[in-house]
């Protein structure tokens, strides 16, 4: 999928929006609102890209703050930097991350994003998948690389872990599993 994603044009600007929703499950409405100022500080005189991307979300009104990773961040790094190259020098971060092709005073609309990631998962077979999709996918590889539901829930600012569970998708089979590698 990443590979589509960095196809084409905005091919560079697609892939870091995937990037950032599938490591930080950060809705749509909140991507999309993101500026260079959420992602970007001045440390030692340089432009470097922050340890944490910290918001209020829109849907929920609830803080959350999400570390950014190495591989992620130098992700964004080179995006910016080929994309925005007057706005680090000026260090001016107040255009949005994903701008609008009208310009950088708009942010993408919800349409174009959805389009971006539903085009790339239906080019490579998969179905009914949209941006939300990054989202659950991130709650549910952390909960299968044995991460607390606790901890996931708190991620996705769910109000319960049984909320948490329905949403990642615990199937059946998952159950079974579970259940057949006890031995008591």
């Amino acid at each position: 999928m990443k590979a589509i994603l960095a196809s084409g044009k905005y091919g560079q600007r697609n892939l870091v929006l995937f990037s950032i929703g599938i490591n930080t499950a950060y809705r749509i409405s909140d991507l999309r609102q993101l500026k260079l100022a959420d992602v970007l500080e001045i440390s030692r005189g340089r432009v470097v890209v922050k340890d944490r991307l910290a918001m209020k979300e829109q849907k929920t009104a609830k803080h959350n703050s999400v570390y950014i990773s190495n591989k992620l961040r130098k992700t964004i790094l080179e995006y910016v930097q080929q994309e925005f190259p007057d706005q680090l020098l000026q260090q001016d971060f107040d255009g949005y991350l994903f701008p609008s092709r009208k310009g950088t005073n708009e942010p993408l609309n919800r349409q174009s994003l959805w389009r971006i990631i539903h085009d790339a998962g239906t080019a490579i077979g998969l179905k009914d998948i949209g941006p939300h999709s990054m989202r659950k996918t991130f709650g549910y590889f952390l909960y299968k690389q044995g991460t607390k539901t606790e901890i996931i829930q708190s991620l996705l600012n769910h109000s319960s872990q049984r909320e948490t569970l329905r949403y990642i998708g615990i199937t059946q089979e998952d159950k079974d599993t579970a259940v057949k590698s006890l031995d008591l």
